[in-house]
């Protein structure tokens, strides 16, 4: 059985709704939140394994494990990154 869409479920998504949270929407106070690899992913324009291969490489931030299933990185080291990679690379491998 196959359900119908109603008038309700066709609604026109907003530019906010379809960047979401991870599309630069992010304010001050928002710098030291945790995200995913999905946002960090996004952030990036990447792939999300491409995050986890460069940290493990030393090329980018450490990711924080806070359980056996979830990893996040800090939005302030991803957006240190961002906004010079070879910069961050070369400050946080002491050369």
């Amino acid at each position: 059985m196959t359900q119908q869409a109603t008038q309700a479920d066709i609604r026109p998504i907003t530019t906010a709704q379809d960047m979401g949270p991870a599309a630069g929407t992010y304010g001050a106070q928002d710098t030291d939140r945790l995200i995913s690899d999905k946002e960090v992913a996004h952030l990036i324009s990447a792939s999300r394994s491409w995050p986890w291969k460069l940290a493990r490489d030393g090329k980018f931030p450490q990711s924080i494990k806070l359980s056996e299933r979830c990893t996040r990185w800090r939005m302030s080291d991803v957006r240190a990154w961002m906004a010079d990679p070879m910069a961050w690379q070369a400050a946080n491998q002491g050369g």
